[in-house]
Formats: C-alpha cells, structure tokens, sequence
C-alpha cells in the first residue's frame, strides 16, 4: 500500500515537473520571464525605484497640523480619548508620568503612534519642562504593562 502511495506521488511530480510552462523557464520550478512574453502585464521583477522607507522622508508632519485642523489641543485630546488610544494619564511613585494607551493605540501604525505621543508631549511639554523630561508609555489590559517611554529623543519601547 506504501508502495502504491509514493508511485501515486511520483507520477504526480512528473507530470507537474513536465508541465509545458515550468519547461520553458530552463529552471523546472517557478515562473522565470519566459513566460510572461506573451501575457498582456508584465510582473515587477526589477530594483525598486522608491522604497516603502523613503515614502516618509518629506513628511512635514507637526502637532500644530492636528491643531489646525480640529480647532485647538483640547479637541484633539478628547478625540484621542474618546477614540480609545489614550486612557489615562498619572504619575508614578517617582512622579514620573504615566501615559496609558489603549487597544487603539496598539492598532496604529508605528508613524501613528510617535505622532500621537509627539502630540501629547508638545501639549504638555513634558520633555522639555526639565533637563531628562520623559514619560512611560503603558498598556492597561496587559495588567499596565510598559511599552517604552518617551523622551526628546523619541519613543523607545522595550
């Protein structure tokens, strides 16, 4: 029965591996140029002209643009709370504060949620308020659980 299994599976590799377009690619697997000759695209082999790192390299993004756009910091404060990205906010035994994110938070891009703690620094001016400003940036359903800090160099995350 093992016998007949592993000849069921050998002819089946054959006749895939004898396959008219993986024959004309020379190399038996895979789909080289040859067989995109006659399609009507072609498929996206060559260097990449842009990549995906450089999309943000003129970013002039700053806490002024939200701002802006919704009228002043209070507003965007509340959306942000409102929309579940911040939570809370506290200070520590230490007296160093506490920001608390929520699950939104978690969901944002990287990009995103720099700008959001960016934003929530600029409005409180808490790394520039004293010579090592910062803040912990925690996660409540993970029992406040410590993503990182922010200080003016930056989020860092652990």
């Amino acid at each position: 029965m093992r016998f007949l299994g592993f000849l069921l599976v050998l002819a089946a590799l054959s006749v895939g591996y004898s396959d008219a377009s993986f024959a004309r690619t020379g190399s038996g697997w895979g789909w080289g140029s040859e067989n995109w000759r006659t399609a009507d695209f072609t498929p996206y082999f060559a260097d990449d002209k842009l990549s995906q790192r450089s999309l943000w390299d003129d970013d002039a993004w700053t806490p002024e643009a939200w701002i802006v756009d919704a009228g002043d910091e209070k507003r965007v404060m509340r959306s942000l709370y409102a929309a579940g990205i911040l939570t809370d906010q506290s200070k520590d035994r230490d007296n160093i504060p506490v920001l608390e994110v929520g699950e939104t938070f978690i969901q944002l891009s990287g990009v995103d949620q720099r700008r959001v703690l960016q934003f929530v620094d600029y409005v409180f001016e808490i790394t520039t308020s004293e010579e090592n400003g910062m803040f912990f940036v925690t996660y409540q359903p993970q029992k406040g659980e410590q993503l990182g800090i922010y200080t003016k160099h930056g989020f860092q995350t652990y």
